[in-house]
């Protein structure tokens, strides 16, 4: 579905909960900024899981310098089917962009402590 990315470029520090995501815009896309109607649900997701892509990817990026190189790698890597107008995707990808900025689709990346391994209780307890 296009370019691998080396996973070292994208930010570590935040885990995205894409199925979240989707049940967040699911239940309030109609009064946002970028339903038009008829266009139901279903069609937006390749276009908004676009826009967490992408947002993972430049955070550290202004979004109107990569709105241009966005849209050209829109048509590439969304299959054409899946793909909607790009001024109507242009809106959806600032959505997710204003969501992740605003810290409302992340959590920070909780590291569990290491757990010691005992081989004497391992074996105790086979």
């Amino acid at each position: 579905m296009g370019k691998v990315n080396d996973i070292r470029a994208t930010r570590q520090d935040v885990i995205l909960d894409i199925d979240a995501e989707l049940r967040y815009w699911r239940g309030c896309y109609r009064e946002s900024a970028f339903h038009r109607a008829p266009v139901e649900f279903d069609d937006y997701i390749p276009t908004l899981k676009f826009g967490y892509d992408a947002y993972l990817l430049n955070h550290n990026r202004n979004l109107d310098e990569l709105m241009d190189s966005l849209g050209r790698r829109y048509q590439r890597v969304v299959p054409q089917w899946q793909q909607l107008d790009w001024m109507l995707g242009a809106t959806i990808v600032r959505e997710t962009w204003k969501r992740m900025q605003q810290g409302q689709s992340w959590r920070p990346l909780q590291v569990a402590a290491p757990v010691a391994f005992n081989r004497e209780r391992l074996h105790a307890a086979m």
